[in-house]
């Protein structure tokens, strides 16, 4: 596991590194949050917000990430349809 991740920052591969932080981040406190609730019931439902926000952020994350390369893919191809047109305007 943890070579697989070393494996994905060296690839550069930010999203999948970021979706399996709060993976562990919304687990991990989920966990928790069950371990408290059996001391105390009302903290541990207090606690479960924490596993709550990690998941509405990676979601979000997730789709802002989805967004921003669908954009720049877009520009991209839009500058590439741009360029060949410019060369052969030069000529």
């Amino acid at each position: 596991m943890v070579n697989d991740i070393i494996k994905l920052y060296k690839n550069k591969n930010e999203l999948k590194l970021v979706e399996i932080a709060y993976f562990f981040v919304t687990v991990l406190s989920f966990v928790v949050a069950g371990i408290i609730a059996l001391f105390s019931q009302s903290l541990g439902v207090s606690v479960l917000i924490i596993p709550l926000i990690a998941l509405i952020a990676g979601v979000m994350n997730i789709v802002t990430w989805a967004l921003v390369k669908t954009g720049v893919e877009y520009l991209i191809s839009i500058k590439e349809k741009k360029e060949p047109a410019k060369k052969s305007a030069k000529k």
